[in-house]
């Protein structure tokens, strides 16, 4: 039988979170019996706390088997009708949206497709696919967010501080609200993001009047979210700059030519 494009993701990621959950559940198996050994001699059964607090763990591990079981049992069949699907912009249905997606996979119409994680692509496959109706998030263990092109502003790639570690990931700005999605490679992030301008317009690409260029997507950031149409301005002027500049350098070239 073959699987459609979304189902086909679906088998990837339930096979990495069956691999994730059976290490999960021997690591914890390998717990319990460090513990059970640790201290068998020492447990009194005549003793009611002791008795209730091998109660406890009896109970915990019984629970511990039983969503291992349940989740395994769930990841066998693969995901269908888009279940495996998020839409942060609540566009359509998870249906309608799943069979654009597989349509277009099928027709080998995969414009774009680049791994986020660069150190570690052999252990961790978060990759961005672009297809001509949407681009995907495609996360490790098989949930897929899929959010229009045509809704799309800009892509960027941001690294930084913001209250925490250090970090890497791509912003993308969009019609109803700011997306994110991690690295662990600025130089590779930043690569993801140049190859995707060619899919989603960089009008923001020689902006640097008021910010400097590399602080530019965290300055885009704080605008989008603390004052949305002082945004749109910026990105409407902008986008109208960089199309007169495009038609410039066409003109220029037919006029050599």
């Amino acid at each position: 039988m073959a699987w459609e494009y979304l189902e086909q993701e679906s088998i990837k990621g339930n096979a990495r979170r069956r691999k994730l959950c059976l290490g999960v559940f021997v690591f914890f198996s390998c717990i319990c019996a460090f513990l059970y050994f640790a201290v068998k001699d020492s447990i009194d059964f005549s003793n009611p706390d002791d008795k209730k607090l091998f109660a406890i763990f009896v109970v915990m591990a019984g629970l511990m088997l039983f969503c291992t079981t349940v989740w395994l049992l769930v990841s066998i069949l693969p995901a269908k009708n888009g279940a495996n699907l998020l839409l942060p912009l609540e566009e359509d249905t998870r249906e309608a949206v799943a069979e654009i997606i597989n349509r277009e996979a099928a027709e080998g119409k995969i414009l774009y497709e680049g791994f986020m994680n660069h150190k570690t692509i052999k252990k961790y496959s978060d990759r961005i696919t672009i297809l001509p109706s949407y681009v995907l998030l495609i996360r490790e263990i098989g949930k897929i967010t899929a959010i229009p092109r045509d809704k799309i502003y800009w892509i960027c790639a941001q690294t930084g501080y913001k209250g925490g570690p250090y970090y890497v990931r791509l912003l993308i700005f969009t019609e109803k609200k700011l997306i994110d999605f991690d690295g662990n490679d600025i130089e590779h992030t930043m690569k993801v993001a140049e190859d995707i301008y060619q899919y989603i317009p960089n009008v923001f690409e020689d902006y640097g009047t008021q910010h400097d260029i590399a602080d530019l997507p965290s300055a885009l950031e704080k605008l989008y979210e603390e004052d949305r149409a002082g945004f749109m301005r910026l990105y409407e002027e902008e986008k109208q700059e960089a199309e007169i500049a495009f038609a410039g350098r066409q003109s220029g070239g037919n006029k050599k030519q």
